[in-house]
């Protein structure tokens, strides 16, 4: 298995551990994703490991959900449930593929390694959102981070034109690697108590 799919992977047993952590009660608790619940920003990830098994696999890009509440259903009646199903699908689809391949992206082909480091920062910063969201503590793995930082620096206000990510917002001062890139993707990487403020 190579360090790119490792590093995804990873990544997405973090998420599932700040899944199983939230309590019942708190699905439809605001996140720091303006108009999305913790329910419809799962359901937002279930639709996003969709999209990278496409791509991963070689068939292509494909057109994202962006209805919140078609999202929220797609998890079905028990969240946690929904992204199991998601993680395992996901996990079996991408261990078949073939180091060093290469895949149809909107950007071209490109190695499948590159195409896991782009979608790192989705489970990462998403699951940071589901954390404040749910009352949730989450560290953000390191290497993620040092994995992902310099590609969301380079695209800048890049990524914010795609429409997926707010603005970029000043890092506090003596910010961590983590805070960075918190912050590069418009969020308040030292949220008050409360989730649901726009970040």
């Amino acid at each position: 298995m190579h360090s790119a799919l490792q590093r995804y992977l990873r990544e997405l047993d973090q998420l599932t551990r700040v899944v199983e952590g939230t309590p019942a009660g708190r699905w439809d608790a605001p996140t720091p994703c303006p108009d999305w619940s913790a329910r419809q920003l799962l359901g937002h990830l279930v639709d996003g490991q969709r999209h990278v098994v496409a791509l991963a696999t070689g068939d292509g890009p494909r057109a994202p959900m962006t209805d919140p509440a078609a999202l929220g259903r797609l998890l079905g009646p028990e969240p946690r449930a929904g992204w199991r199903r998601a993680r395992a699908d996901t996990t079996a689809a991408l261990v078949q593929v073939p180091p060093g391949s290469l895949v149809p992206t909107p950007f071209g082909e490109q190695p499948v390694e590159q195409v896991l480091g782009l979608a790192l920062i989705e489970p990462l910063v998403h699951g940071w959102d589901l954390a404040v969201a749910t009352g949730q503590d989450v560290v953000l793995d390191p290497e993620a981070v040092a994995a992902t930082l310099p590609t969301v620096l380079a695209l800048g206000d890049g990524l914010a034109a795609t429409g997926m990510y707010r603005p970029a917002r000043p890092a506090p001062g003596g910010a961590s690697d983590a805070e960075r890139l918190l912050a590069a993707l418009g969020r308040d990487p030292r949220p008050a108590a409360a989730a649901g403020r726009p970040a």
